[in-house]
């Protein structure tokens, strides 16, 4: 992690006194879709290792097979086919950011993975496949956006096996108030990514804090140590997700998730970070902050 501030911070508002239960998307204008930084090499090497090692942890896909009901034409084919367009996309954008022959070679889809798992081990972003259907894991509920296929090396502390198959409010389904404040709100913007011009690309970014800066988070601990106020720049680590939705031609719609981290002390470096952190600490709603990763404790040993 650097020792300054690096630039994504800007995109970041400390202040949790705003409404955290907004979807908070933007357009992506003249910004990458897919990140390359230089912790690229560290962060593919470490998806290879746990799609290697940990696959049934970090790569799922709906088996279509077991959904009860729902249309016709809902099969296996159909990941297969969204994670083919997913992987030419992916390689486009690499191909366009004139990598070295090294990483070029890495584009030829190998035999026997799922098109999904080749495209994950070629970009640092997670990337999630939602799919329009009869809603649940035997497709009965009605007409949702489900999480049908993942490559999710970096969770922030979720696991890819409970999630899996299930419509976004569920996804969401521990955080509180998330349904049924946003559920039709998020739906109709995947409605109308899905329904509109092939390029549009909106993103969204999230914080927390955790006294924890490995990528692969999959528990929520049941405790955390209380980082105290004189060690708390160095040991506790701000985590943003900066996320983007875009619609494939198939009609799916790729759901990406870029991990980037900062240790506090940092990512307060400029004065007006520090203002509004120290002031949400102060009087924004502990429910509120404890949604970004600061419990009532941490909060006290930090104000």
């Amino acid at each position: 992690m650097s020792d300054t501030a690096p630039d994504w911070l800007e995109e970041v508002s400390f202040d949790a006194t705003r409404p955290w239960l907004q979807m908070g998307t933007k357009a992506l204008g003249a910004q990458p879709w897919l990140f390359f930084d230089d912790n690229r090499d560290a962060e593919l090497a470490e998806k290879r290792r746990l799609l290697d090692e940990q696959h049934v942890d970090v790569f799922g896909v709906v088996d279509d097979a077991e959904l009860t009901s729902g249309p016709a034409d809902v099969n296996l084919e159909d990941s297969v086919t969204a994670g083919r367009e997913l992987f030419d996309l992916v390689c486009r954008e690499v191909e366009a950011r004139e990598l070295g022959s090294s990483d070029a070679a890495k584009l030829e889809m190998s035999d026997g993975l799922h098109p999904l798992d080749e495209a994950g081990r070629i970009v640092q972003e997670d990337l999630c496949l939602l799919r329009r259907r009869p809603s649940g894991r035997d497709a009965t509920g009605p007409v949702r956006w489900c999480l049908d296929a993942a490559s999710l090396c970096f969770p922030s502390r979720w696991r890819l096996a409970d999630k899996l198959g299930l419509p976004m409010g569920a996804v969401h389904g521990p955080v509180a108030g998330y349904d049924p404040a946003l559920v039709d709100r998020v739906d109709s913007l995947l409605n109308a990514l899905a329904d509109g011009p092939p390029d549009r690309v909106v993103r969204r970014r999230n914080w927390f804090v955790h006294p924890d800066a490995s990528l692969f988070q999959p528990d929520r601990p049941a405790s955390e140590p209380v980082i105290p106020a004189d060690r708390a720049n160095d040991e506790l680590f701000v985590r943003s997700e900066r996320q983007t939705l875009r619609a494939l031609p198939c009609g799916w719609i790729v759901f990406t998730i870029k991990i980037q981290q900062a240790a506090l002390g940092v990512a307060l470096e400029k004065p007006a970070h520090r203002e509004a952190f120290e002031r949400s600490l102060r009087v924004a709603d502990a429910a509120d902050l404890a949604h970004h990763g600061l419990p009532a404790a941490q909060v006290a040993a930090l104000v």
